[in-house]
């Protein structure tokens, strides 16, 4: 296993992330944990989701801010993974709103507009990661705060 020092581990995550949108979003509903596939974007150096406002993830976050993201990873046949801890929280601000609703691939295949009643924002902030570099066999963590 190669050990580097954490600001290259963070900077190794970092390049995973901007090339992995498909990841899979745990949250808690009330005792039990819940994950579903999502697609997270970066817009300024911030992490989002765009959700249906009645989806169960959103109530789940506003009771529970609490969640963990994990992408697979897969490089030369070898498959590893990142997991981030962190919180999660819905944006209510229009203008932010907007800005990511262009910066999210998706957007217009399932929504009207960044006012759609239907549209819900979910910026994601992690903490913390564990990252299993494809192909290795002991993961690597890191104390983070991205922003």
């Amino acid at each position: 296993m190669a050990k580097i020092n954490a600001s290259q581990l963070q900077q190794e995550i970092m390049a995973w992330l901007t090339q992995s949108q498909n990841v899979y979003l745990a949250t808690c509903d009330k005792q039990h944990p819940r994950v579903r596939p999502m697609v997270l974007f970066i817009s300024e150096e911030r992490y989002f989701f765009a959700t249906f406002s009645g989806d169960a993830k959103v109530a789940q976050i506003q009771n529970n801010k609490f969640v963990e993201v994990c992408i697979p990873l897969t490089e030369d046949g070898h498959t590893g993974y990142i997991r981030l801890s962190g919180i999660a929280k819905i944006v209510k601000d229009a203008a932010l709103k907007a800005e990511a609703s262009e910066r999210c691939f998706f957007f217009d295949q399932f929504f009207s507009g960044y006012d759609d009643p239907d549209y819900t924002l979910i910026e994601f902030e992690p903490d913390y990661a564990e990252y299993l570099r494809p192909g290795e066999n002991h993961s690597q963590s890191i104390n983070l705060k991205l922003s």
